[in-house]
């Protein structure tokens, strides 16, 4: 990677988290017209892009970081997150489970987890959890562990009450 390039893509970056988005993808196109294949250049233009509501185009680059990188789990990453923020859980779930196999981290069986209990599959997500738990001990993995089973054990007791009333009403 050039210099001028790395700096450029570093440059984007803070702008991102500065929330200038705008900027942000002036930056990412600078770069790529050093270097069109650069990865990190196309997937931080997703990055501003998803930021500025332009989905598709975000998708875009995302897909076009992959093409040039298929082991770049940051696009990969984001990618997931479009599909879930989309409600498209199964194509989210699907990926992180790529992601999960190719070396992820803990955080993504933590939007692992997320993506099976929006999908009702809570068994799983407590599973997603304490595996992420077991990798990073991170004190909120402990809280929504406690918070799936919580919801777990509401949904039994709801459902203890509706059998109770049907059977004397």
């Amino acid at each position: 990677m050039h210099t001028k390039e790395k700096i450029l893509i570093h440059k984007g970056i803070d702008m991102v988290k500065r929330g200038m988005y705008e900027k942000a993808v002036e930056y990412c196109d600078r770069a790529l017209e050093i270097n069109p294949d650069s990865s990190d250049a196309w997937n931080n233009k997703g990055v501003a892009l998803y930021n500025l509501d332009r989905i598709d185009e975000a998708l875009e680059c995302y897909n076009r970081a992959l093409e040039i990188d298929p082991g770049n789990l940051d696009a990969m990453r984001n990618i997931a997150f479009v599909h879930r923020d989309l409600g498209e859980l199964e194509k989210a779930l699907e990926l992180y489970e790529t992601i999960i196999e190719r070396g992820g981290d803990a955080y993504d069986l933590e939007a692992k987890a997320t993506i099976l209990v929006a999908l009702g599959r809570f068994q799983d997500a407590i599973e997603c959890i304490g595996r992420a738990y077991e990798m990073t001990p991170d004190p909120r993995f402990e809280v929504e562990m406690a918070a799936i089973i919580g919801k777990v054990q509401a949904m039994e007791d709801l459902a203890h009450e509706n059998m109770g009333s049907e059977e004397s009403g």
